[in-house]
C-alpha cells in the first residue's frame, strides 16, 4: 500500500523500488531467472549458475533492466527482495551470488482449488492470482484445504470464503511449475486469469 499524493503514486515506505509495482514485478522476474526462465532475455545471453545453483546478482540486475520501466534497477534492489522474503526462498550467499531455493517440480492434478474472499473474486477474474509479498501461491488438491486456508481471511462474519477451481492440467500444459513440498499443497509463482474455471 502507497500513500497517493494527487494522480502521481509516491514511493512505497522503506523500499528503493519506485512503486509496489516495480516491486512485484521485479520480484517475479528475479524468480523466474533463478528458476532458469528470464523474461526478456536474449537467446543466448541468460544468466548462468555455479554448480551449486547461485547466480551472479549482477547478472539478475541486468534481466531486470531488460524491461523499459525497471531501467533504474541495481544491485541493491535485488538484494532488498532477499530481505522482503519472509518464507527464506531466496538466497544470498557472501560472495554476491544469489539463488532460489531447491525445488521439486511435479506434475499436477488436472484440478486444483483455491480458497479465498468472495469480495476478491472480481479482482482475481481481471488480474490473477499472484502474491505481492511472497513471490508464490499455494493450491490445493482437495476443496477442504482451499477453504481452510482462504478462512484464515475472514476476518468479520459477513465475509464469505468460496472456493475457485484452477485449470491445472492446462497451465501445466502451457510450461508454468508445480512444486510441492506438503501432500495437496502446490507452489506456483502466478495463475493467470485464463486458468480460472468458471
Amino acid at each position: 500500500m502507497y500513500l497517493q499524493h494527487g494522480k502521481k503514486p509516491m514511493r512505497p515506505m522503506s523500499t528503493l523500488y519506485k512503486s509496489q509495482d516495480d516491486m512485484r514485478k521485479a520480484l517475479f522476474m528475479t524468480i523466474d531467472a533463478l528458476q532458469g526462465k528470464p523474461a526478456n532475455c536474449p537467446k543466448g545471453q541468460e544468466p548462468e549458475s555455479d554448480q551449486d545453483g547461485f547466480y551472479k546478482i549482477d547478472s539478475i540486475c541486468d534481466v531486470l533492466k531488460s524491461d523499459p520501466g525497471l531501467s533504474y534497477i541495481n544491485r541493491n534492489h535485488v538484494v532488498e527482495l532477499f530481505f522482503k522474503d519472509k518464507d527464506r526462498k531466496i538466497l544470498i550467499n557472501g560472495e554476491d551470488r544469489i539463488k532460489y531455493k531447491e525445488i521439486k517440480y511435479v506434475m499436477p492434478p488436472d484440478i486444483l482449488y483455491f480458497g479465498t474472499l468472495e469480495n476478491l473474486i472480481p479482482r482475481m477474474m481481471t488480474s490473477g492470482l499472484h502474491s505481492s509479498t511472497k513471490g508464490y501461491i499455494k493450491l490445493y488438491g482437495t476443496e477442504e484445504r482451499a477453504k481452510e486456508f482462504g478462512s484464515k481471511f475472514a476476518e468479520r462474519p459477513s465475509d464469505k470464503v468460496v472456493i475457485l477451481k484452477i485449470d491445472a492440467k492446462a497451465a501445466f500444459t502451457d510450461g508454468l511449475r508445480f512444486s510441492t513440498y506438503t501432500a495437496d499443497e502446490f507452489i506456483v509463482v502466478r495463475i493467470d486469469s485464463k486458468y480460472i474455471l468458471p
